[in-house]
C-alpha cells in the first residue's frame, strides 16, 4: 500500500479516534494498576461526595463547629486515613502492610459524620458514575479496596465513552489531542475524582456546539442534549458558567424561541444552586473572621483592589511556575513534580504541534468563533481566580493562593477546538509529521509518568 494512502488512511476520523481512544484505554488501564487509591488532589472528598450522592444525600450540611460534610460509612473511613499520609507524604511509599491492611477493610454500614467541604459546593448528578459503582459495589459485597478500583476503572471508561462520543461528532484538533495527553490530563482522567467526568463532558459540549454550528437547525435532540451538559457542568464547575454564551450564539443563529428559554432554565437552575450550597456550606479551611460572600463583596466594592490582586498574581514568577508546572504534570498530591527538563520538553513538543495545526485560512474563516471562545476562556479564567480568592487566600492578600494549573486544562480544549483545524483537514505535507509528533509526545508522556509513579509510590530512594 503507498505511504501516501496509508497517511490518509491514519488521517481519516474513524482511523484517528479509534487510535486516540486506543491510547487512552491503554492509558487508563495502565494508571488504574500502577497508582494507589485516593493519590488525585482532593480525591477523598470525590470519593465522599460519590458515596453520599448513592446514599441519597444532594447537600452538605455542618455540625457543630465542623465544616459542611456528611456521614460516611466508617470503612471507607478507615480506607480513606490509610490512604491519607502518603499522599501528603511525598517521602512515604506503599508497603505490603498498607496492601494487606486495605485488602481488610470491608463496609461497616454504620456511619460517622466527616467534613467533605471540597466538594460541598457541587451538584453532585455528576457524580453519578462513581456513585452507581459504589452501590453495586456493596450490594455484591466487595471489599472496600475492591470498590475502589471498580469505581475508577468505571469513571476511566465513562470518561473513555464520552471522549468517544465528543469526537465522532467533531474530529479534535491536533492540539486538542496533545492537550489531553499531557501527563496532567491522563492522571486526573483515569482517577475518580470530577476533572475526568468534566473534562470529558467539556470536550462533548463544545463538539455538539460545532457540529450544530456546522448543519442548519433543527437537531433538538443534540441541542437538548447540550442543554443538559451545561447544567451538570455549571453546576458542578463554576468557571464553567461563560459556555453559557453558546447557546447565546446558536439563538442568534437559528431564532429558536423555545431553545433560548430552556438555555435560561438551565441558566436559572444552576444560579439556584449555587445560591443554596454558598447559603448552607461551612468551611473552616481557611481561617477568616469574614465569610466568603463578604469577601466577593468587598472586592467587588473596590474594583481596584480586585485589578490589583489579579494582576499581582498574574505578573508573579513563583505563582506562575507552579501554573506552569501543575498544568503540565504535578502528579499525586502535588507532591511528584517531573524534573525540571521534563517540563520544557514537554512545552516544546505542543508548541511544536501548535505550529504544525496552525492555519491562517481556518483563523480567518472562524474568526467569529474564535473570537467567542477567546472571550468565553476569559471570563472563565476571570471566575477561577475569583473563585479561589473568596474562598482559599486570606483576605485582604496580594497574590491569590490555591489555583492550579489543571483548573485552565479546560478553557484551554475550548481554544484548541477554535484556534485550530481538526486533524482531518490537515494536509498530507503537516499531517505526516504531526501524526509523529503526537505518537511521540503520547508515548513519551506515558512512559515519564509510569516512571514518576514508580518512583514516587513504590521505590525507595538509595
Amino acid at each position: 500500500m503507498p505511504f501516501n494512502t496509508i497517511i490518509k488512511k491514519i488521517g481519516n476520523t474513524t482511523w484517528h479516534n479509534t487510535y486516540a481512544l486506543s491510547f487512552l484505554l491503554i492509558v487508563f488501564l495502565v494508571f488504574n494498576y500502577i497508582t494507589p487509591p485516593l493519590q488525585s488532589p482532593d480525591e477523598f472528598d470525590h470519593v465522599k461526595r460519590a458515596y453520599a450522592l448513592g446514599e441519597g444525600t444532594i447537600l452538605f450540611k455542618p455540625l457543630g463547629n465542623q465544616s459542611s460534610g456528611t456521614e460516611i460509612d466508617d470503612g471507607l473511613l478507615q480506607y480513606i486515613a490509610l490512604f491519607d499520609p502518603i499522599g501528603l507524604n511525598p517521602d512515604k511509599k506503599i508497603t505490603a502492610t498498607d496492601v494487606h491492611k486495605a485488602n481488610e477493610l470491608q463496609w461497616q454500614n454504620a456511619k460517622t459524620f466527616s467534613a467533605t467541604v471540597a466538594t460541598a459546593y457541587y451538584f453532585p448528578l455528576i457524580y453519578a458514575p462513581q456513585a452507581l459503582a459504589l452501590r453495586v459495589s456493596r450490594a455484591i459485597s466487595l471489599s472496600i479496596n475492591h470498590s475502589y478500583y471498580l469505581t475508577r476503572l468505571t469513571a476511566s471508561l465513562v470518561v473513555l465513552l464520552i471522549l468517544g462520543y465528543a469526537f465522532s461528532l467533531t474530529t479534535p484538533s491536533p492540539v486538542t489531542l496533545a492537550l489531553i495527553a499531557i501527563p496532567m490530563s491522563t492522571y486526573q482522567l483515569s482517577s475518580t475524582s470530577l476533572d475526568g467526568i468534566a473534562t470529558a463532558l467539556s470536550v462533548l459540549l463544545i463538539s455538539i456546539f460545532l457540529k450544530l454550528m456546522r448543519e442548519p437547525p433543527g437537531n433538538n435532540k443534540l441541542f437538548w442534549f447540550a442543554v443538559i451538559i451545561f447544567w451538570l457542568l455549571a453546576s458542578s464547575r463554576l468557571q464553567l458558567l461563560p459556555l453559557f454564551l453558546l447557546f447565546v450564539v446558536l439563538f442568534a443563529r437559528d431564532k429558536n424561541k423555545l431553545h433560548l428559554f430552556g438555555s435560561f432554565i438551565a441558566l436559572g437552575l444552576v444560579l439556584v444552586w449555587i445560591a443554596i450550597a454558598s447559603a448552607h456550606t461551612v468551611d473552616h479551611r481557611v481561617p477568616s473572621s469574614i465569610s466568603s460572600g463578604q469577601i466577593a463583596l468587598a472586592y467587588v466594592s473596590d474594583p481596584g483592589s480586585l485589578i490589583q490582586v489579579i494582576w499581582s498574581t498574574l505578573t508573579d514568577s513563583t505563582t506562575l511556575r507552579g501554573w506552569f508546572s501543575s498544568f503540565l504534570g504535578m502528579l499525586g498530591w502535588l507532591t511528584a513534580p517531573f524534573p525540571g527538563r521534563t517540563y520544557v520538553y514537554l512545552f516544546t513538543t505542543i508548541l511544536v504541534i501548535v505550529a504544525l495545526s496552525f492555519s491562517f485560512e481556518h483563523l480567518k474563516s472562524h474568526w467569529y468563533l474564535n473570537l467567542l471562545f477567546v472571550f468565553i476562556t476569559g471570563c472563565s479564567v476571570f471566575l477561577i481566580l475569583f473563585a479561589m480568592l473568596t474562598t482559599w487566600t486570606p483576605y485582604p492578600s496580594r497574590v491569590i493562593i490555591g489555583v492550579q494549573g489543571r483548573y485552565f486544562l479546560i478553557p484551554a480544549i475550548l481554544l484548541s477546538y477554535g484556534l485550530f483545524p481538526s486533524i482531518s483537514k490537515l494536509s498530507n505535507q503537516k499531517l505526516v509529521p504531526t501524526i509523529f509528533c503526537l505518537a511521540g509526545f503520547g508515548v513519551y508522556c506515558l512512559c515519564i509518568t509510569i516512571n514518576l509513579l514508580l518512583v514516587r509510590y513504590y521505590i525507595a530512594a538509595n
